[in-house]
């Protein structure tokens, strides 16, 4: 199951790798080092949180640590449906693989513990990679203009074709309210803030579902 895990995780990968290679970019640029960077991927492996946490730490080491936790938050939802769905050997270790993309792709595939792990493994692999791509090779690969925006596009694209599987499966009403949520803080400027709300708010609407 590991290896099928490993496999299924393709999609992610895909998805991973442009937006890796951005956040090396983005963070040598701002300052930190390569090995900080490269840390930050490796430990950390969030990629909104890590975007903030290289983007507000320089101003503020409180506000640096306060919003990625909050950001995070939603995986304490993530974690508590794959243990009700999954008997889990290795809870830590399944829980910092943990991420949207991966949650998404698990609702939908094997109740396996291996088969999840592949999951992340594939996912985890990605991102440290692109990570490094961006570190060392990303000033080059973003000086093309066409390559920038398809990088950018590509975990929008991810989401979308996550989304789709899911609402054949009985979580429309999530998706609709994640969705809605989002919308209405977005219309009174606070985009960021109805990302984090959704990301809360929908996830608690599957596991009632779920039941």
């Amino acid at each position: 199951m590991l290896k099928k895990g490993i496999t299924y995780s393709l999609p992610i990968v895909i998805g991973y790798l442009p937006v890796a290679i951005t956040f090396g970019v983005v963070a040598t640029a701002m300052g930190f080092s390569k090995m900080e960077t490269m840390a930050a991927s490796a430990l950390i492996f969030a990629g909104a949180s890590q975007f903030a946490l290289v983007s507000i730490l320089p101003e503020s080491f409180l506000a640096g640590v306060a919003v990625p936790v909050a950001l995070n938050l939603r995986h304490l939802v993530y974690s508590s449906i794959i243990s009700q769905r999954v008997q889990l050997r290795l809870p830590m270790l399944t829980a910092f693989g943990l991420t949207d993309e991966v949650f998404a792709t698990s609702l939908n595939s094997p109740r396996d513990e291996k088969f999840i792990c592949g999951l992340e493994l594939g996912a985890y692999s990605a991102w440290v990679a692109g990570t490094a791509l961006g570190v060392y090779a990303g000033s080059l690969l973003l000086s093309f203009q066409n390559l920038y925006s398809s990088l950018v596009f590509s975990l929008t694209a991810l989401f979308l074709v996550l989304l789709l599987p899911n609402l054949k499966k009985g979580h429309a009403l999530s998706a609709v309210l994640g969705g809605v949520v989002a919308l209405i803080f977005h219309y009174f400027g606070q985009t960021s803030m109805g990302i984090l709300a959704a990301g809360v708010l929908a996830p608690l609407t599957t596991k009632k579902v779920m039941r």
